[in-house]
């Protein structure tokens, strides 16, 4: 189960062998940190993150412990837990800066009563499955739906 996601290495080719032919800051290997499968930073990437068998680099969180995932105090975190009294939750994302907020009364829109929460910290929600998408006039989103 892959958590640990290597940076890309640039590819050694071009005219002096060390892939110098283009100037993007893709190929500037100094400048690419690791990332980690635990740390997503959307939608796609939180249900990849789900099963990180799936996980590939790019969209998620940069890796803090170095590869050593067993020492990474995100790997050792507890399971959060959700209390809610119906069986779906509603989480929006915000338009302008891609936070996600845990909706009240999703029917409300913004006007609603919302919790702000991290794509990390959904990635680790005990017993809530990451559901469909969910678009409206107020915002995207999903919904989390209780597990059976």
């Amino acid at each position: 189960m892959p958590i640990h996601l290597k940076a890309p290495e640039p590819a050694l080719g071009g005219p002096d062998g060390r892939g110098w032919t283009r100037l993007s800051i893709g190929s500037m290997g100094a400048l690419v940190d690791d990332e980690c499968a635990l740390r997503p930073r959307d939608y796609s990437h939180l249900r990849e993150s789900q099963d990180t068998r799936r996980a590939g680099y790019g969209g998620y969180g940069p890796c803090i412990a170095d590869g050593k995932c067993e020492t990474c105090p995100i790997f050792q975190a507890a399971p959060l837990e959700l209390n809610s009294l119906d069986d779906r939750v509603l989480v929006r994302i915000h338009p302008h800066d891609g936070r996600v907020y845990l909706m009240n009364r999703p029917e409300d829109g913004w006007a609603s009563l919302g919790l702000r929460w991290t794509w990390q910290d959904l990635r680790r929600l005990n017993g809530w499955i990451v559901g469909r998408r969910h678009q409206d006039e107020h915002s995207d989103g999903f919904w989390l739906e209780r597990a059976t």
